[in-house]
């Protein structure tokens, strides 16, 4: 009976997956969560819920799947539990080890990340997902030179992956490197024009470049695709409070801050809040719930 369970619940996650817009397939998108709409990330919930009272299946296929539920749901520890249990059935199953290193990487857990995508590109060398995927802890390390290393080896193999593009410019835009940022973003966004991260990763480019008017412009077309996401919020006042714009920066900051408390810390040491601090209306908004 478990095991005919599992077989129908397999499938519908399966569909879940589908309706998601995600590959199902094996390779984790490592941003892939922030791709995904409430609604979406709620269905996949609404499945993984029904299985969880069912032993786990033998099938490392759909342990596989199971786990990168988790990791989409944002339940990083679950999916790190599940890939553990496939790594101990097959320790040199590659691709499981890069999803375990992504998962890691959202845990804060580096080294282990590191050592993961390193013993995965042992046994795959040169595969250019793996090889974005340790660049963006390299990037999490501050190892920015690392980061580019691996960013670039991975491009030459798979010039036109925006992920990648949109990775390697986020390093730039840390290194102060905008022009080499803004021709990743905008490659990037050539392959995919609705992509809201790569959008608000260019708006960043070009408030830090001075070009206002194109990063309100990216801000707002990637509040459009995700409304009312807190780190599109954010930099919305930021961008408010560089150019003076002290009601709209603290309506947007304001609105961060309800969907997501870690933006009052972060606002807290950002300059670029540095023309509101002395609001009262800001230090009304940085005193703890």
């Amino acid at each position: 009976m478990d095991v005919a369970l599992w077989e129908l619940h397999a499938h519908r996650l399966r569909r879940a997956f589908k309706e998601t817009g995600l590959s199902l397939g094996e390779e984790l998108v490592a941003d892939g969560r922030s791709l995904l709409q409430p609604q979406q990330i709620t269905r996949l919930e609404e499945v993984v819920a029904q299985v969880k009272s069912l032993p786990l299946p033998l099938s490392t296929e759909d342990l596989l799947v199971l786990g990168n539920a988790y990791y989409y749901m944002g339940q990083y520890q679950d999916a790190k539990n599940i890939y553990d249990k496939i790594l101990n059935l097959n320790p040199d199953d590659a691709q499981t080890l890069d999803n375990r290193g992504v998962t890691y990487d959202r845990l804060g857990k580096y080294d282990k990340a590191l050592a993961d995508f390193n013993r995965s590109l042992e046994l795959r060398p040169d595969y250019p997902a793996t090889l974005n995927n340790r660049g963006n802890t390299y990037h999490e390390l501050g190892r920015y030179d690392y980061a580019l290393a691996d960013y670039n080896r991975s491009l030459e193999l798979r010039p036109d992956d925006p992920a990648t593009l949109n990775n390697r410019g986020v390093t730039y835009n840390r290194l102060g490197k905008y022009d080499k940022a803004l021709a990743d973003f905008n490659r990037a966004l050539e392959l995919r024009p609705d992509r809201p991260d790569i959008l608000m990763n260019r708006g960043i480019a070009y408030g830090r470049s001075g070009r206002y008017d194109d990063a309100l412009a990216d801000f707002n077309r990637a509040l459009e695709l995700r409304p009312d996401h807190p780190t599109i919020l954010y930099n919305l006042a930021s961008l408010f409070s560089l150019r003076g714009k002290t009601d709209d920066a603290l309506t947007y900051l304001e609105k961060a801050i309800d969907k997501d408390k870690k933006y009052r810390e972060m606002a807290r040491t950002d300059k670029d809040f540095d023309n509101i601090r002395d609001d009262p209306r800001f230090k009304k908004l940085m005193e703890s719930d």
